[in-house]
């Protein structure tokens, strides 16, 4: 792409010769002719589109947190509304006061709240978390180090801005869930009206298990170092705690296994066939639209690898129609679609293949809840390592997370 050129005239002109040839490959195919030179041209077109994928992603994932932060907003208003929210004794004044006091402090990142502020709504709200482990030794992250380890994560782990995240102030997140439901009956004028059966109630939790690294650096090289050694261990640990959280957040095995509970191992998401034994197919993929009930398919996202991705552009619905299932959003801060659902990249998930699951869908922020009992915290140990002109640092993070509504979220299988 020349300097001058207009992205989303590159990307108009890319997908119309994208089309084109593969409409000619499916034909060609069908023809029993050979298409290798169609499938390099259909392959080459795909790395021009994934040239804009991380701009997608950025747009996708930042309408994702602005959702979040409004759907929050509207939640604290409600509860800001209720007579008798802030205690019968706090005077009219003074609850204006605690909701200006919020609202400002709702709108601005940390480092621009009013100290003042943050203390009254936190004695009026009753709202601390506690966010430290004073039990464990460590030194918590000063905010400016906590500030770029976690937009690093965040950056690193785009589950993190579709699910739910809770900060907590205990060592697990608990939840009531509903196990169990009755089934009203027909009866007649004087017939006798037995029990249809009672709800069952349960309650579900997720622990916030230690993530930790250790990092060894000579005294010299920090002595010596021409750039800023401690900002990129510092990263170095994100990106550690990053690549371990997203792997388990897919395929963790949950509970009493010091990991995350993935997607993939909860037994009780649904899953549905793509028709293929071992390939994603275009009807595979509307059953998997389709396959999540309607409130959550209005908050859902496809969750896919980037190869996937490159299979599913070629994908076409069946008829006369053949509509196309991916769609560029060409224009502003319209991200990219798959049958109308924006989509995003989820690197753990694995290629299609027999049997493996490689196209998640569902409202995730429903169905997935991710927990943090510790943001970061970071140590540097001069001592242990000394004898040997060693500086140790030590980062860890106690952090945890699991499915919380099964039923917001279904699986593609490779299966017929």
């Amino acid at each position: 792409m020349a300097a001058n050129e207009d992205p989303v005239t590159v990307v108009q002109t890319a997908l119309k010769e994208f089309r084109e040839a593969n409409d000619k490959l499916l034909k060609d195919k069908a023809d029993g002719k050979a298409v290798s030179d169609l499938e390099a041209k259909l392959d080459k077109i795909n790395g021009v589109f994934d040239k804009f994928e991380p701009m997608n992603q950025q747009v996708t994932l930042a309408v994702a947190q602005q959702k979040a932060m409004q759907e929050q907003l509207d939640n604290v208003e409600k509860l800001l509304n209720r007579p008798g929210a802030l205690g019968g004794d706090v005077a009219k004044d003074e609850e204006k006061k605690v909701r200006a006091a919020f609202d400002r402090v709702m709108r601005k990142p940390g480092q621009d709240r009013d100290p003042k502020d943050v203390d009254l709504v936190r004695r009026h709200m009753a709202a601390l978390i506690t966010t430290d482990d004073s039990g464990a030794g460590y030194l918590l992250a000063p905010p400016d180090m906590q500030r770029d380890i976690v937009k690093d994560i965040v950056e690193f782990t785009p589950l993190r801005a579709l699910a739910t995240v809770r900060m907590i102030g205990v060592q697990s997140y608990k939840f009531r869930r509903k196990t169990g439901n009755g089934a009203a009956t027909r009866v007649g004028e004087t017939q006798a009206r037995s029990n249809t059966g009672d709800p069952a109630y349960g309650m579900g939790e997720i622990l916030a298990p230690e993530l930790f690294a250790r990092m060894e650096v000579s005294q010299q090289m920090l002595e010596d170092a021409d750039y800023d050694l401690m900002a990129e261990l510092r990263e170095d640990a994100a990106q550690q705690f990053a690549v371990k959280e997203g792997a388990e957040y897919i395929n963790g095995t949950g509970t009493g296994t010091l990991q995350a509970e993935g997607l993939l191992v909860n037994s009780s998401i649904g899953e549905v066939n793509s028709g293929s034994a071992a390939a994603i197919t275009a009807d595979g993929m509307i059953s998997l639209f389709y396959g999540v009930k309607g409130p959550y398919a209005r908050n859902g996202y496809f969750g896919l690898n980037r190869t996937s991705l490159g299979q599913v552009r070629k994908l076409k619905e069946a008829g006369s129609s053949g509509q196309y299932l991916w769609v560029p959003g060409l224009a502003g801060n319209v991200p990219n679609t798959i049958l109308g659902a924006p989509y995003a990249e989820m690197p753990d998930l694995p290629d299609a293949g027999a049997n493996t699951y490689p196209v998640l869908f569902g409202d995730f922020k429903r169905g997935y809840v991710i927990v943090d009992r510790v943001g970061i915290s970071f140590q540097v140990d001069f001592t242990t390592g000394a004898d040997d002109g060693l500086v140790v640092f030590r980062a860890r993070k106690r952090t945890g997370g699991g499915v919380r509504q099964a039923e917001a979220i279904k699986k593609l299988k490779c299966s017929t």
